[in-house]
């Protein structure tokens, strides 16, 4: 198959994408930076992908997923693993106006997925990342955008994965009698660099808290997991277990 991984250069992303490559797939690396995604796609090629290319794609930029797709579509792809995620610690908008967490983790992740599904035949397998913080966020809050009077760093993260996992559930019905299976993963708190919060108390935590948490290729087992299911609708957990999406997410 033919996967395309968003945020491949992170930590998670990187052991799903040697994951999969150890597996035989071809691999298409969708990042911010190409420079860093060089080393990845090599060694992909040399653990058994048969073939891997880095695609240019900054999910905090409609216009760049736009360009993006029409290198993906040039290629084709069988499967997509939407990875890439940020928390960021300051309001600030992007270029389309949106709150930047909520761009990146909803708004574009969505434009691209509305933009491959058309391609994407038959057996094809989509996967988003979720987070146990979209349970944070008031179930009863229908909003798909934060001010920056509501902003918080969790806020904005736990909106943009509540909404998310909502569009989740949305398509997994609505490609489900294509048979396109879609998915959520659950990595868990993950010993990644999104856990910096930028205060006085991170060499603290660091110390305290780190050590505790799962290791990257832990939080990939759960993305793996939910692309090679063969359910549809399910939210994949690390370390092991799946629950289905709860319908109570759809925002109307």
């Amino acid at each position: 198959m033919k996967i395309l991984v968003t945020g491949a250069t992170g930590a998670i992303g990187k052991e799903i994408v040697m994951r999969l490559a150890a597996k035989g797939h071809t691999m298409l690396l969708a990042c911010r930076s190409t420079d860093k995604a060089i080393p990845v796609m090599r060694e992909a090629i040399r653990i058994g992908a048969p073939e891997a290319r880095v695609i240019r794609l900054d999910l905090s930029d409609s216009a760049s997923v736009k360009e993006g797709i029409a290198e993906i579509l040039s290629t084709g792809v069988d499967g997509v693993i939407n990875n890439a995620g940020t928390m960021n610690g300051a309001f600030r908008l992007d270029s389309d106006g949106h709150e930047d967490t909520l761009n990146v983790n909803y708004h574009n992740t969505r434009l691209l997925n509305e933009l491959l599904t058309p391609s994407i035949a038959r057996g094809g397998v989509i996967v988003f990342t979720t987070s146990a913080t979209r349970r944070w966020f008031p179930l009863q809050k229908k909003t798909c955008d934060i001010s920056r009077d509501e902003f918080s760093r969790l806020r904005a993260y736990a909106l943009s994965k509540k909404l998310i996992t909502a569009y989740a559930m949305e398509l997994s019905l609505r490609l489900a009698p294509h048979g396109i299976r879609v998915n959520c993963c659950d990595p868990g708190v993950v010993d990644s660099p999104m856990l910096r919060m930028g205060k006085w108390f991170d060499p603290l935590t660091d110390r305290l808290f780190r050590p505790l948490c799962f290791s990257p290729a832990t939080g990939a087992d759960a993305a793996v997991r939910a692309f090679e299911s063969d359910k549809t609708g399910r939210i994949f957990t690390a370390p092991f277990g799946s629950v289905s999406i709860p319908k109570r997410l759809f925002l109307r």
